[in-house]
């Protein structure tokens, strides 16, 4: 089984799981973890240890999506990688966690991931040049 825990500084994290329940509905289950300057490392250490409850259940896999690499929140979820069932990707965006939820249950944990982060990847786009390439001079 694939959990999701969605992990940020402020509240982009939440503020995600809305606009994705707004698209999806209710019917995807995924934790969240807000990172902020009135928490300490160790209080969001612990939040997110616990998110992390089947952790030894060789059966459960999970996937945190994070807002930054180098920041702050990813390199203290990078901590949990050392358990073989815990992935941790940076650079999250809405149709990234979109991409990620529909397919889910339809890949391996590692060919989701690789998709997804190929699907995103081709996802930002400037759109004035794609359009000037498509509309005949």
């Amino acid at each position: 089984m694939k959990k999701f825990i969605i992990a940020s500084h402020g509240n982009l994290a939440k503020e995600l799981k809305n606009s994705v329940q707004m698209i999806m509905g209710d019917a995807y289950e995924m934790e969240v973890v807000c990172m902020d300057s009135e928490r300490t490392m160790d209080s969001i250490k612990e939040e997110i240890s616990e998110k992390l409850n089947d952790v030894d259940d060789k059966n459960s896999e999970y996937i945190i999506l994070t807002d930054v690499l180098g920041g702050s929140i990813a390199n203290l979820c990078a901590e949990f990688t050392s358990h073989s069932n815990i992935h941790v990707i940076t650079g999250f965006n809405l149709s990234l966690v979109l991409e990620m939820l529909s397919l889910k249950d339809a890949m391996s944990t590692n060919d989701l991931i690789d998709h997804c982060v190929h699907q995103a990847k081709n996802g930002i786009v400037y759109v004035n040049e794609l359009l000037s390439k498509s509309i005949p001079q």
